[in-house]
């Protein structure tokens, strides 16, 4: 065999090597091999409020607040009028949902986050994909009176470093950490990021004036959170299936990496307990995930996990919520209260209450 020919066959060896390793490696991240092990809840099912990505819960008022957006509206090319920010009571969501009055009029949120002052003021941050394909920050400052909730705006935020903005973590009134989710503009670009796992992704801190990265290098940027003390920042990289911890510096926000903790699933949003304990939305078939999208007939499983935390550090996931999809699909976020689980779906028109033990 001539050399020029062994050559060739080694290199041809080596490319088909590479590209099964590439492809069972995407497969692996992806959860193409994972058992969904039901973990069922006395649950109840709440209509009427669709595309609830996210849910925030105030503590102290009762009242969990909800980011609804209907995707496969938008998909479609009709953004819908019902997009907004939703409230129900803790203690009675029966009663139903109550959409907020307050927005900008072309508001369609994603992550959401609140923020309460010393001074008992209570601030509402959400992530807005308005309809120009341009993204914000919108601040609102949360007035209640005489049992009524209404959002009065305070705040448009704006910038080139706001590239594909997915979560908010509020630390202040004006101070914030938000995640872009991929470093791509482009439509062919996202998908490189997704399928190569490529480490685009990053968190920007906003410190009342301008943006700056605080965290680079991360692998699909999902959602953010802070301990209840804001000494650390979870941040959730969702095709790479881990959660990073990072230790805060209150006054210049700097934050430094502390752990990095590998997460049984795709990790989607992050609600912190008042104990510290964390509460992750996963999503462990992110192939059937992105045909969900597509096909509300072919549901994507959902995942809640209880991460016990100990020094602001995660050590172990239990999962306490787990359904093929049928009840609840593409589930993004378990917000605990009480003894009740929020749990709300990128795509569905409801969420679910489920009781904890």
């Amino acid at each position: 065999m001539k050399r020029s020919s062994r050559i060739a066959i080694v290199a041809v060896s080596v490319l088909v090597v590479g590209l099964g390793a590439f492809a069972a490696r995407t497969m692996l991240m992806a959860g193409v091999f994972d058992e969904v092990r039901p973990v069922p809840r006395p649950c109840r099912t709440l209509t009427d409020v669709t595309g609830v990505e996210d849910i925030a819960i105030d503590a102290k008022d009762g009242i969990a607040f909800l980011s609804a957006t209907d995707r496969r509206a938008i998909a479609q090319g009709r953004a819908s009028q019902a997009d907004g920010i939703y409230t129900t009571s803790v203690l009675h969501p029966e009663q139903g949902f109550r959409k907020l009055s307050g927005a900008p009029q072309d508001f369609h949120p994603h992550g959401i986050s609140l923020y309460r002052d010393a001074d008992g003021s209570l601030t509402l941050m959400a992530v807005n994909h308005m309809s120009n394909a341009r993204s914000a920050v919108e601040i609102f400052q949360v007035e209640r009176s005489a049992g009524d909730v209404k959002l009065i705006e305070v705040g448009h935020i704006e910038g080139d470093k706001l590239i594909h903005p997915n979560d908010v973590a509020a630390v202040g009134k004006e101070l914030f950490y938000v995640t872009n989710d991929h470093g791509s503009r482009t439509d062919l670009g996202i998908k490189l990021e997704d399928y190569l796992t490529l480490p685009r992704a990053n968190v920007l801190y906003f410190d009342g004036t301008v943006f700056r990265e605080a965290v680079t290098g991360l692998v699909f940027a999902n959602g953010i959170n802070v301990s209840p003390d804001g000494s650390h920042v979870y941040v959730a990289e969702s095709t790479a299936r881990r959660v990073r911890t990072y230790r805060r510096d209150r006054f210049s926000g700097h934050l430094t990496p502390e752990n990095v903790f590998a997460f049984p699933s795709g990790p989607d949003n992050i609600d912190v307990s008042a104990s510290g304990d964390l509460w992750i939305a996963g999503h462990p078939k992110m192939f059937d995930l992105l045909t969900y999208a597509g096909d509300s007939t072919k549901p994507s499983p959902t995942e809640i996990f209880h991460v016990r935390v100990a020094e602001g550090i995660p050590q172990s996931a239990e999962p306490v919520y787990v359904n093929p999809g049928r009840e609840i699909g593409a589930g993004s976020v378990g917000a605990k209260a009480g003894n009740s689980l929020f749990i709300g779906s990128i795509f569905d028109p409801k969420i679910l209450e489920c009781q904890l033990p």
